[in-house]
């Protein structure tokens, strides 16, 4: 095969979620790096349903959201994904911490999200009497599922409808001749071949720039520079399974939702992730950094203590967003003002990504109709 309808590079949750969507009725070849899907940013994460009360509205991040966790809901119970509604609670001690809550009260109420509304401490007491808080604010809509068993469906569904997969091949070189791309693609080999394709979707998440770059793209100049966001998780001891059924968060800051607990669908949970900016990819936990989860979480998880807590994994962000700039929204674009007409650059899709997945695949779709 030298030609196909559509390339898709990056095969993690957004890539896989648009091939399945797009394979309805076109050619399509997904091409990833490593030796399956998700190896990345779509399988290092909290694996939340989020329900988009945190970005800014009529932001791509916040209508794809709401979006997409009503479709995510849908999947799950239609095909069987394990996924449990347990809601969240964003809390707060201080006055500056209830006023960052409340202004997410009314940004989610402005962003279409249901079910949102405050509870005072006797209200939280009845819900999570181990926690310790002044005021929260209750998200009935965020939960958690298996993101693994999400990727698997997409694939599936993806290779049912004819869509090739090559796994272990990069895309070393993309150029556009008239109404053609040309993708220079080395596979595991070391083995180099072309493909030529009349639309390239760009769904490589870490790397996303760099693809936009080999399509000849300044990515400097046209704000699409990635910077790496790492974010460390913490296991906590067996000991305290079942101490809380649901999700528990702090005010967000500037450029995370902040540690919180990660509830699993076994019932254990860890804390994460942090957030720290870094140059190079590298999924090390460090482990002197207990001392900080510790800290950070002591004042509303009192039952928490030092030796509770041990290195579990890490993530990272492709932000937009540097250390120093404030919101920076998903770049879901298509470049026919670049002269690159067919080419569909996804970039800085971070969180809420993995439950805007579904909304994002029709968004896309939307695009390739339209060209």
């Amino acid at each position: 095969m030298d030609k196909v309808d559509i390339a898709i590079i990056g095969a993690g949750v957004i890539g896989l979620a648009i091939a399945q969507r797009l394979s309805l009725s076109k050619e399509i070849v997904l091409i990833e790096q490593h030796d399956g899907f998700g190896r990345e940013t779509s399988s290092r994460n909290s694996e939340i349903i989020h329900a988009g009360m945190y970005y800014p509205p009529d932001s791509l991040k916040a209508r794809l959201c709401v979006e997409g966790n009503r479709k995510l809901y849908e999947l799950c119970e239609n095909f069987k994904i394990p996924y449990k509604k347990i809601g969240k609670l964003i809390i707060a001690h201080t006055e500056e911490e209830k006023k960052k809550i409340e202004n997410l009260l009314n940004q989610g109420d402005k962003n279409g999200v249901p079910g949102l509304r405050l509870l005072n401490r006797k209200e939280i007491n009845k819900m999570e009497p181990h926690i310790l808080a002044h005021l929260a604010l209750f998200s009935p809509e965020t939960g958690i599922f298996d993101s693994h068993q999400l990727m698997k469906f997409f694939e599936q569904r993806a290779l049912s409808n004819n869509v090739t997969i090559a796994y272990n091949c990069t895309v070393s070189g993309l150029q556009k001749t008239g109404d053609t791309f040309t993708l220079d693609i080395i596979d595991a080999d070391g083995e180099s071949f072309n493909l030529k394709s009349s639309i390239v979707v760009n769904s490589a998440g870490l790397h996303a720039d760099k693809i936009a770059s080999l399509a000849g793209i300044d990515v400097e100049k046209d704000g699409y520079k990635l910077h790496f966001c790492k974010g460390e998780y913490f296991s906590v001891t067996s000991r305290h399974n079942g101490k809380l059924t649901h999700l528990v968060y702090p005010p967000p800051n500037t450029i995370s939702l902040g540690i919180h607990t990660v509830t699993l669908l076994d019932g254990s949970f860890k804390l994460g992730p942090s957030a720290f900016y870094i140059d190079t990819i590298d999924y090390e936990v460090d482990g002197s950094h207990q001392k900080d989860f510790f800290e950070s979480v002591k004042t509303y998880l009192p039952f928490i203590e030092f030796n509770d807590l041990s290195p579990d994994m890490s993530g990272i962000r492709p932000k937009l967003q540097a250390e120093d700039e404030d919101f920076r929204d998903f770049v879901i674009c298509e470049e026919s003002d670049k002269g690159l007409k067919g080419l569909i650059n996804l970039i800085g899709i971070e969180s809420p990504g993995l439950a805007a997945a579904p909304a994002i695949a029709d968004y896309v779709d939307k695009i390739v109709k339209d060209l």
